[in-house]
């Protein structure tokens, strides 16, 4: 009424009411009006009047109020300031106001600090509510001067040391900068910088998972295509937080800072061991030490005292000295570590370890050891350990002796060191230092006082005043080696004896007691050793957060690529590095530019200062970050690795604008390269070489000095470690890399240069280098001298290019003389030849002439051969080349190219006399010169050439008839002579003179000469090396695209990367997410339905389609040549089908070896064959595994069609037709994925065999489907009603080859129903199911007749057509297109089909009871269904709302798919429509239809009869497509064959059995001995019996049959195991028999006998973490029941236990916090696993031998996405699906195989309060049951939800109980309760009636054979719920044979008691 009032009187009361309140505020006694404020409330009655008033102001009044408010000597509590400051703030805000001034928020800041806001630095911080405040206040001020001087401010106050720091994280300041910061239109820029500086301050101390998500999401582009503008800011703080500075801080600790704090030990009785070891770690705060005015206190360490005042202990001084005591009755001795103060906010570890005398009189000893080096050692007495310790504290005052008065204080007995020990205290001491130190002033170490006298010597003990680590106290003497190992790994290590177990040994088992913060929940501290020693904490447990952790509870390294990706956004303006300070920037030699080849890199240390220099170019930044991330952090450096990061960041590199690119992010490239292999990970090295350092499209991004720095780095690098650099970046890598980034387009001189440079640098090499003899080596093999010949003979080259070939020949030849290489003397002379012709050609080809000067200038290669012979030995005498070189200068020409010339001579045909004058008359010329010149070796190498010639111009120049005389040229042997005779006689000169023309000009036979050698030149030099030059460009292209497929290759991955980043749940979350569209996956379950959805990122609207239908009124046909496909299909017909003959070869010897090392066996090219494509590939088969790698061009997600499969998980390989040939294999996997590899015909069966012999598969010695169907046993099954009719149609059709990957050959499934229009459907009416005896398209007797009339008139007059009823097949790939055009990629595929466009919405599926009718009125349309008609709704709907076009008739949209009245949706008509192929019509029926489509009436009279004959190309083996040569004409056919369908291969040639009635199967099953009951089939006869005395009064949390566990032949019927675990980790292995008809209960458990016996017990190792439940989710027993995987352990560890062993085979810690709960899949292949740090992760398990062994040490998948602890998951590896559900109410479904975010699920709920999910089911087909509970209201608020597979809320189910677990079985929900039900629910309905167990059910779980469900309870009872029959005789009567041993019943069978909880309920 007041406030009303105030509001609606007049100004004048208001104006009254304000006044009044000001002048209460001038009253001069300030702390009366105080007090009266304080006791009226006034604060919180103004701050009401501010809120609700409508009119009032914060003005003045209100000011001064907080301003007295604040005083620092006014006592309030922080939350009224708050609300005060908070409605002030309000009120005015609303009203438009100004915002808060300085007078309002400097009382704030005085609040804060207890005084002035200057005095920061002295003060710290008191107060931290009003610091939150100003945060929250800083967006609202007007001026931005106050903004920047506030966050300042607040800058410099929060971070002066770590416990301001810690006071500001543990009041979660980041939290509240983000949300200012996410004001940032209404922030000054270095107003919001500051406050940037602050969170990483802050973060470097803690950073959560969800403070780190948070800072991610602020930085998400406001526009797309801009980088956000606090993006520097942002990653330069975090590269604050992830720098961790100096010496390593514990994250985990308990503080002790108050006086009273610390942990109570429990009394020790007994001490267990000879000696005391004490280990901690600790942290002392600088302004501990010595503070004034507080007295001098001790500050304890640790304290073990008897009830007798005696024991020992250690404490910190006032000093900050350790001192270590031991009290005994009379005195007190003490030991110091002098000048080693520990006040220093350091982290340190101490140790401290008591070692008694060895020997009677012995000496004992204390050793002091500080971060695990010995620091002192010293004599101090061992105290007594026989008496009980009954006051033990840690950290804490603890025990208190009483200070007596000083006069009763005895003179100590001496003080100091004994002089006995006085000498020998320096050889004690271990360090040198400390025993120079010492050796001095020895009292200062140890110290004797009166026991009682220690308070008034040492200060009075208090608490640590400190932060306390993890606490280890051993009953041991602690060795150096023990010490050093246990601190080396730093204070966060979790579990040391894990890691150092090679040094730790047994060490363990020598614990006392074991205390870490994380194993501790207010006030419990746990013992982790086997002594239980549970301590009582004072005091708080403090949790910090490492960035470095943290990042991976938000998706791992990937997380940081988009802050990169931003970068590349970034401008030179907007870039901070471009301010004047860039030029600060440090380079790799001083003079760079100007000395590129001298000196090498200069590797930098990597510290603060050097680092700071590079943060001022933000890509330098973001590589130092990494680095720091992967700074001894394995798990970093594994996501980095698996998430092809390292690709990633040299992808986006490569886009950065060159003004970033400088030397600094080259010196942070160096640094991270270093850091990584410190590290010693290979692997990532090497992909940092690969991506980074050899990447040179980043490097030329910059300018010359970066890259010649680059280079000098990458020298370097390569220099340390050649060989390993040598294979993939050598010498062609370099010379590609000069070409490509250095090289030339068209401009000759680029070129010329950059050839003489490389030619330059080889001669360099052949003179300095190390490798000069290889060198030689490869410059001597065939072909390389050619190759400088050549260069030489092309007339474009430039001098100096031919100078530089000269001297590396001077040099080759050189060498080959003086070297000790072993050639032949071919070689050699070769050599020698080739390089005289060179100098020859030189001589007389470059010198012109034969004058004086021309032969002074050849006169120097005279004297230079001179030179040359005097210094060195020739190969040929000097004096001998100088007599060839004199010869005349056209003699040269001939001389040395005789060989070739008189090979030449032979070959060619002269034809002409002139040709035939000109070549005697030369050859003459020289020969008469010779001879009269007596040189003779000239003549002789003429006289063969002569001969040839004379031989071949002998008829041409009429020789027979002028020359009678002229020797004989065929092969005389005195020739020779005879013409050195004859070439004088006149005979021959006359001749010469006539005939031989004198005409033929000498000029004109010279160039002919030239021709002819230029023609061989070319041959012998010029084309090879062409020829190579074609295949080094052949090469380099071929270098060039594979580089450009990776590069798209990594932007692909990134892109999908990226998506998961950006989805709705990802860190980097869009602001506006996109619409998702889906496509068919091809995931199936163990029925083989495909029933799930994927994303379609590549989704397709399809617009172009519809308006190209819309458009054109007549679908234009596509025109082809049937009488070219007649002929060729008359060509080709076969007559015969015969049987593949297939070889099993006996014996591999690479099957020997398979459990070696993997070997590859075979590879092949071959197609794999998918719903969309095919794609070309190659398989390569190992002994290990089987590869295939896509060698398509375009790959989808970056990674194409790549898989490795283990040989071990193939399941089934199948032979199968593509296109009728039988030509390719189909292989399934036990995990349901299954693949068709389509090869050539003559290649698959030896593939085949080769899989066969490997995997060792028993597949019935057969592979036709008709024995292969006989051998399965599938018919009996389903004929017994052992398996459905769905599972066997779909069998059948897997032996058939039908398949989900070839659409020509898909499943084919029956129409079944007739009645698609009634109201309601009633399946126990046969009038509504078709006539299953008949083909679809005869089913009414007009069609009957109309078919059977046109094949009878039927006749091809070419023969080549057979009689046919049907022109088209019951089942093609346009059919299966025709039903699923809804869903992609058939939409699709459709459209393609179509020639571009949809069909027209007519004779699209609009309807079903409208395709009904059209089949029974068209005899021509024999469609029959496909298997989604009974498991996949989502075909029915157009969820991707395709424009499908409209009716003629009615005009009517085609939309979703027009039901039968009798289904209210897509869900409910696939539900009756599959209870309708189950019923008992269908099943007594189903037999006919099979033998249509896979039996005897397939083919023969038989399907004449039957009127089922279909066009014979649809039959297997009615083509040979291989005889078909011409390639048109095969795709032709093949498209017909594709087009027609495929009839399935023929199974059954006799009729099908008929299946049992259920009377039939009922009298059956009472006849077999072992059969059990299914209990979902008897629902109504369940019986509950108990079993007694596993763990009597300890809840049994897991009880289980595991559902694989293999016999072997001598064990066979002997009973499965059955597992149990009791809440006490009490673990056992029963004998479990589902079935015995002899008694009454039909079952036997066998207890396991360990149980009882304490001394035989199996218990769980590891205690469990504090506070959290031990619950049936946190355990999974592997498939066999060998092994126990569990969770929730303190050390955040996933544990596997031997259940055989009862120990611990496995240890993984992966989370970054408590593992909450566990799964496995049906097949035993993947675990899952959830936990607080918000992620699950998907792990391996191990198999030997296909038993499971453990676990791979890495999870396959991380999955992200959750922002609270998850608390259940659930997978199904065969439906790629993993489930999570977290506290936050959020279902996530990611894929198994590649962790991809699919969608999320949040269930409904009524409540506004926080909804749970504690329990996820997934069933056989994919539903997800969620079980969603409210917090804090557990017994009101619980509910079931059920969706669909992929994502659809199908119901919600209330319910009243508390579930406590849950699993699904079939179509069933088995449920236990906290209330003490086990319900059994229908999974559709989620309805049931509950049975009552009166006692809180823990766990359920149903047996392998649906027999039983087993249910643990609260008590330890184990319920056996099974169908109940009447007793048919008492088991206490019988015995029976078990194991081979007889046993009464009574002692074997624990169930006989029947469970009647109602009896006892009262």
């Amino acid at each position: 009424n007041y406030f009303k009032l105030l509001n609606s009187d007049p100004a004048a009361v208001q104006q009254g009411v304000k006044d009044t309140i000001r002048d209460m505020f001038l009253c001069s006694d300030r702390p009366v009006l105080q007090a009266i404020f304080l006791n009226s409330n006034c604060f919180e009655h103004l701050t009401r009047l501010l809120q609700n008033s409508k009119v009032w102001t914060p003005s003045a009044l209100a000011q001064r109020m907080l301003n007295m408010g604040l005083k620092p000597k006014c006592n309030i509590k922080p939350s009224t300031i708050y609300t005060l400051s908070m409605g002030i703030l309000s009120s005015g805000l609303h009203l438009g106001h100004k915002t808060p001034c300085i007078s309002v928020h400097l009382p704030a800041m005085y609040r804060a600090v207890e005084g002035e806001h200057s005095s920061v630095g002295i003060l710290g911080i008191s107060n931290v509510e009003p610091l939150l405040l100003l945060i929250q206040w800083l967006p609202e001020m007007d001026s931005a001067e106050l903004q920047v001087f506030t966050a300042d401010w607040l800058r410099r106050l929060c971070c002066i040391n770590r416990q301001t720091r810690a006071t500001c994280v543990n009041a979660a300041m980041a939290v509240r900068l983000l949300a200012t910061l996410g004001h940032h239109a209404r922030l000054h820029r270095a107003c919001a910088e500051s406050l940037v500086g602050l969170l990483g301050s802050l973060g470097s101390q803690s950073l959560s998972g969800s403070e780190l998500l948070q800072l991610l999401r602020l930085l998400r582009p406001l526009e797309p295509g801009q980088a956000h503008p606090y993006v520097g800011p942002v990653l330069r703080a975090v590269l604050g937080m992830v720098r961790k500075q100096g010496l390593e801080s514990a994250m985990q600790y308990f503080d002790l800072s108050p006086s009273m704090a610390g942990i109570a030990v429990p009394m020790v009785m007994r001490w267990p061991g000879p000696a005391f070891s004490f280990l901690a770690w600790l942290s002392l705060d600088q302004d501990q030490q010595g503070l004034p005015g507080k007295g001098d206190k001790r500050k304890q360490l640790y304290s073990f005292f008897t009830p007798g005042g005696t024991g020992l202990e250690a404490f910190i001084s006032s000093a900050g000295v350790l001192v270590v005591a031991v009290c005994t009755k009379k005195e007190y001795m003490t030991v110091m570590l002098p000048d080693y103060s520990f006040c220093d906010s350091l982290w340190h570890s101490i140790g401290v370890v008591h070692v008694p005398g060895k020997r009677p009189f012995g000496q004992s000893l204390v050793y002091i050891y500080v971060d695990g080096q010995q620091k002192l050692s010293a004599p101090l007495k061992y105290p007594t350990m026989t008496e009980p310790f009954t006051s033990c504290c840690i950290g804490s005052a603890g025990h208190r002796t009483t200070t007596p008065p000083p006069s009763q204080i005895p003179d100590p007995p001496f003080s100091g060191v004994p002089p006995s020990a006085r000498s020998s205290l320096g050889g004690i001491l271990s360090t040198q230092g400390w025993g120079s130190l010492l050796g001095g002033k020895p009292e200062s170490v140890t110290k004797l006082i009166s026991a009682g006298t220690q308070d008034s010597e040492w200060g009075s003990p208090t608490s640590l005043q400190g932060q306390l680590g993890s606490v280890m106290v051993f009953h041991e003497a602690l060795q150096p080696n023990h010490v050093k190992a246990l601190c080396s790994p730093g204070p966060n290590c979790i579990s040391p004896f894990k890691t150092q177990e090679a040094e730790l040994g047994d060490l363990a088992t020598k614990l006392l007691l074991h205390y870490s913060p994380k194993a501790c929940r207010n006030p419990i501290c746990l013992d982790l050793s086997p002594n239980l020693l549970h301590g009582r904490l004072t005091g708080n447990k403090v949790v910090n957060w490492d960035i470095k952790d943290m990042i991976n509870c938000v998706g791992g390294l990937p997380v940081l690529f988009p802050i990169l990706e931003q970068l590349t956004l970034l401008t030179p303006e907007n870039h901070t590095a471009a301010d004047p300070t860039a030029s600060e920037l440090i380079s790799p030699t001083p003079d760079v530019a100007t000395s590129p080849g001298d000196g090498d890199w200069v590797i930098l240390p990597s510290n603060r200062s050097s680092e700071a220099r590079l943060e001022k170019n933000l890509v330098a930044t973001f590589l130092l970050v990494l680095k720091h991330f992967l700074q001894r952090h394995p798990i970093n450096q594994e996501s980095l690795l698996h998430s092809h990061g390292v690709a990633t960041l040299g992808g986006l590199m490569q886009k950065l604008p060159a003004s970033l690119v400088d030397v600094s992010v080259l010196v942070s490239a160096q640094l991270l390269v270093e850091q990584v292999t410190y590290e010693k990970n290979q692997q990532l090295l090497q992909q940092l070489h690969t991506h980074l350092l050899f990447n040179f499209s980043i490097w030329n991004l910059g300018d010359f000095p970066l890259r010649i720095g680059h280079i000098q780095y990458m020298s370097t690098v390569i220099k340390e470690n050649r060989k390993q650099f040598r294979k993939k970046y050598g010498v062609q890598f370099l010379l590609d890399t000069i070409r490509l980034y250095y090289g030339w387009d068209s401009i000759s001189q680029n070129a010329q240069l950059l050839l003489c440079g490389v030619i330059e640098l080889l001669l360099s090499l052949l003179q300095t280098s190390a490798a000069r003899d290889q060198i030689f080596l490869l410059l001597f093999e065939p072909g390389a001298a050619d190759s400088c010949y050549a260069l030489l003979l092309n007339t474009k080259h430039s001098d100096r290019l031919r100078e530089l070939v000269f001297k590396v020949r001077h040099l080759l030849t050189h060498t080959n003389i003086h070297t000790q290489y072993m050639y032949s003397s071919r070689t050699e002379e070769e050599l020698s030849r080739m390089l005289l012709e060179i100098v020859l050609c030189v001589m007389w080809r470059g010198v012109e002439g034969s004058d004086d000067a021309a032969w002074l200038e050849r006169g120097q290669v005279f004297s230079a051969l001179t030179k040359l012979g005097t210094t060195n030995e020739l190969l040929l005498p000097v004096d001998h080349i100088k007599l060839r070189w004199t010869q005349w200068h056209f003699t040269f020409d001939l001389i040395y190219f005789i060989p070739k010339l008189n090979g030449i001579l032979q070959t060619k045909s002269v034809e002409t006399q002139d040709e035939a004058c000109y070549l005697l008359g030369k050859v003459e010329g020289i020969l008469r010169r010779s001879v009269g010149g007596q040189t003779e070796e000239t003549y002789m190498c003429l006289v063969p050439l002569l001969r040839t010639l004379l031989s071949k111009v002998n008829k041409l120049l009429y020789m027979e008839l002028h020359l009678p005389q002229l020797p004989d040229t065929n092969g005389s042997p005195s020739f020779f002579e005879d013409f050195q005779l004859y070439c004088n006689s006149p005979e021959w000169r006359v001749y010469l003179d006539k005939y031989v023309r004198s005409w033929s000009n000498a000029l004109l036979n010279h160039c002919y000469v030239i021709q002819l050698l230029k023609s061989r030149k070319k041959r012998q030099f010029v084309e090879p090396f062409s020829r190579r030059g074609r295949q080094e460009n052949l090469r380099y292209n071929s270098m060039l695209k594979q580089l450009h497929s990776q590069h798209s290759a990594v932007l692909r991955q990134w892109r999908a990367a990226r998506r998961s980043l950006v989805c709705e749940r990802g860190p980097w979350a869009d602001r506006q997410q996109s619409e998702m569209h889906w496509r068919v996956s091809s995931a199936e379950n163990y029925s083989r339905m495909r029933l799930k959805l994927v994303p379609n990122y590549n989704y397709e609207d399809h617009r172009q389609a519809s308006a190209l239908r819309d458009n054109l009124g007549v679908q234009q046909q596509r025109v082809t040549s049937e009488t070219l496909l007649l002929e060729a299909v008359k060509q080709v017909k076969v007559s015969d089908l015969e049987d593949d003959i297939l070889e099993l070869p006996e014996d591999d010897p690479a099957v020997e070896e398979a459990g070696q090392k993997e070997k590859l066996v075979l590879w092949e090219d071959c197609e794999l064959v998918t719903q969309v494509d095919v794609s070309p590939g190659r398989l390569e088969l190992t002994t290990q595994h089987i590869y295939f790698y896509d060698t398509s061009t375009e790959k989808e997600e970056g990674v194409g069609q790549d898989f490795k499969w283990p040989l071990s998980q193939i399941r089934e390989i199948h032979l199968r037709r593509y296109n009728l040939r039988r030509s390719a294999l189909e292989i399934f996997l036990i995990d349901q994925t299954n693949y068709f590899l389509n090869f050539k015909k003559e290649v698959r069966n030896k593939v085949y065999s080769r899989m066969l012999l490997l995997r060792s598969l028993s597949l019935y010695g057969t592979r036709s489907p008709q024995e292969l169907l006989k051998a399965s046993g599938l018919t009996q099954k389903w004929v017994n009603r052992e398996m459905t009719n769905f599972d066997y149609l779909i069998q059948l059709n897997t032996i058939a080859g039908r398949t989900y990957n070839d659409l020509s050959q898909y499943p084919v499934f029956p129409w079944i129903l007739s009645d698609y229009t009634s109201e309601e459907l009633d399946l126990t009416d046969p009038r509504v199911f078709r006539d299953l005896s008949k083909p679809v398209a005869v089913l009414n007797e007009r069609n009957a007749k109309a078919v059977r009339e046109k094949y009878e008139s039927f006749e091809d007059p070419t023969g080549t057509i057979d009689r046919f009823h049907y022109g088209t097949h019951y089942s093609n790939a346009a059919g299966v297109m025709h039903y699923l055009i809804r869903v992609e990629p058939f939409t699709s595929l459709h459209i393609a089909l179509q020639s571009g466009r949809f069909d027209c919405a007519d004779r699209q599926f609009h309807s079903i009871p409208a395709l009904w009718q059209t089949l029974t009125d068209n005899p021509n349309d024999v469609k029959e269904l496909i298997p989604e008609f009974f498991y996949f709704p989502e075909f029915l709907e157009n969820q991707n709302a395709f424009d499908l076009g409209r009716l003629q008739i009615s005009k009517e949209r085609v939309n979703d798919v027009i039901l039968p009245k009798w289904a209210k949706s897509p869900e409910d008509f696939i539900y009756k429509h599959r209870k309708a192929l189950e019923s008992e019509y269908v099943s007594a029926h189903l037999q006919d239809w099979i033998d249509l489509i896979f039996g005897y009436k397939q083919r023969g009279p038989a399907a004449v009869e039957a009127l089922n004959v279909f066009y014979y190309c649809t039959y297997e083996g009615a083509v040979d497509l291989d005889a078909i040569t011409d390639e048109k004409e095969r795709k032709a056919v093949e498209g017909m064959i594709s087009n027609f369908g495929q009839t399935p291969c023929q199974l059954l040639k006799e009729p099908h059995p008929v299946r049992l009635s259920l009377e039939e199967v009922e009298k059956r099953k009472g006849r077999l001995d072992a059969s059990p009951l299914s209990i979902f089939e008897h629902l109504a006869e369940l019986k509950s019996f108990f079993v007694e005395g596993i763990n009597d009064n300890v809840p049994l949390v897991k009880a289980v049959v595991p559902k694989n566990q293999s016999h072997s032949f001598i064990t066979q019927g002997s009973p499965d195991t059955m597992v149990t675990l009791s809440q006490n980790c009490l673990m056992g292995t029963h004998g479990w028999l589902p079935y015995d008809k002899n008694i009454s209960n039909y079952f036997t458990f066998i207890k396991d006998p360990t149980v009882a016996n304490p001394k035989t017990q199996r218990v769980l190792g590891g205690p469990f973490s504090p506070g959290v439940e031990v619950t049936a989710g946190l355990f999974v027993v592997s498939h066999d029941g060998k092994l126990l995987f569990s969770g929730g352990h303190w050390d955040n560890s996933l544990r596997v236990t031997s259940l055989v062993k009862g120990k611990t085979v496995g240890h993984h810690i992966r989370h970054m916090d408590i593992v909450t709960c566990l799964s496995t899949d049906y097949c035993g292949i993947h675990l899952i696993s959830g936990s607080r740090d918000n992620t699950c992760m998907v792990w391996q398990v191990l198999q030997q031998g296909g038993c499971p062994v453990g676990l791979c040490p890495k999870p396959v998948q991380v999955l992200y996405g959750h922002t609270d602890e998850v608390l259940s998951v659930s997978i199904s590896t065969e439906l790629d699906m993993a489930v999570s559900g977290s506290r936050d109410g959020t279902v996530i479904i990611h894929t198994v195989r590649r962790g991809q975010y699919m969608r999320c699920l949040r269930p409904p709920c009524e409540s506004s309060l926080p909804v749970s999910i504690l329990h996820l089911a997934i069933s056989y087909e994919g539903c997800v049951v969620v079980h969603t509970c409210v917090e804090g209201k557990a017994t009101l608020k619980n509910g079931l939800h059920l969706y669909s597979v992929n994502g659809k809320h199908l119901c919600t189910e209330g319910l009243k109980e508390q579930v406590t677990d849950m699993c699904v079985s079939g179509e069933y929900l088995v449920i236990g309760s906290e209330q003490g039900f086990l319900s059994i629910r229908d999974l559709l309905s989620l309805c049931a009636a509950p049975m009552a167990m009166r006692v809180p059910v823990r766990c359920v779980s149903v047996t392998k054979e649906q027999s039983h469900v087993l249910a643990g309870l609260q008590d330890g009872k184990l319920i056996i719920v099974g169908v109940g029959k009447p007793a048919e005789m008492r088991s206490g009567q019988i015995t029976r044979k078990l194991w081979g041993s007889s046993k009464r019943l009574t002692q074997i069978s624990s169930g006989e008691t029947e469970y009647q909880p109602a009896c006892n309920q009262n």
